[in-house]
């Protein structure tokens, strides 16, 4: 009897051991996820583990210079957040809002009207610019837009309604005046929109039937407004500067 209580007890022992290491071995994994690896010495290495663990593209980290670690917490994308919050970012999503890839612009000034850059592509003499919006708040869209200052609202295809998961009972109807003439137009809110890293939220939009808009998506004057514009043709870089 004595043999098998002590059998007893060591199996206790065991089974207990086992507990504590279990918790051990969890605090540690927790601390992790929380602050990075060891490995993960400064900012820029952070942002090449996530990169890779996130299986994304992250462009622009050469403007990522002798930048501290940063302590983080939560799931991937909501460290990479943490990580880019004081440095103007695009954030580029699939169909399904899953970040595809990040390109990093600069540093954010510390004052208030601090400058945004945009780096933009040409088409005619437009400049384009990448932008992501939400129609309701749950689902994001990237895409290119013409930077528009005669628009005076933000300006998308009437086929977009549904792909930002909106519903035409949301808008009403107006008469608007366009480069084709007067057309109708579905007028109503964007749940946001964000530029390089800013988010803009309640921007008024205006959906325009396919046919004459086209595959043309206008980044109007209901964003823009809320910035002082400045364009460089020879540079094509746009600065945002908040008013």
């Amino acid at each position: 009897m004595t043999t098998t209580n002590n059998l007893i007890i060591s199996v206790i022992k065991q089974c207990r051991l086992i507990a504590y290491l279990s918790l051990a071995l969890i605090a540690l994994s927790v601390h992790a996820q929380e602050t990075g690896t060891d490995t993960d010495n400064d900012l820029f290495n952070q942002l090449l583990s996530l990169q890779s663990q996130m299986n994304i593209k992250i462009m622009g980290l050469d403007r990522i210079q002798n930048e501290a670690k940063i302590n983080t917490r939560g799931n991937l994308e909501q460290q990479m957040e943490q990580l880019l919050a004081s440095f103007n970012h695009i954030v580029s999503r699939d169909a399904k809002g899953r970040i595809e890839r990040i390109v990093i612009v600069n540093k954010k000034q510390k004052t208030e009207d601090r400058h945004i850059v945009l780096p933009t592509s040409h088409q005619g003499n437009h400049f384009i610019v990448s932008v992501d919006i939400s129609g309701n708040g749950s689902h994001w869209e990237t895409m290119d837009m013409v930077i528009d200052t005669g628009a005076d609202v933000v300006v998308l295809p009437e086929s977009m309604i549904a792909r930002l998961d909106l519903t035409h009972s949301a808008f009403t109807t107006r008469k608007m005046q366009t480069a084709n003439g007067t057309a109708e137009a579905k007028v109503g809110f964007l749940s946001a929109v964000k530029i390089a890293g800013e988010t803009l939220d309640h921007v008024q939009v205006a959906f325009i039937a396919d046919a004459l808009l086209g595959t043309n998506k206008l980044l109007g004057m209901s964003a823009l407004g809320r910035y002082q514009i400045n364009i460089d043709d020879s540079t094509q870089l746009v600065t945002l500067v908040k008013r």
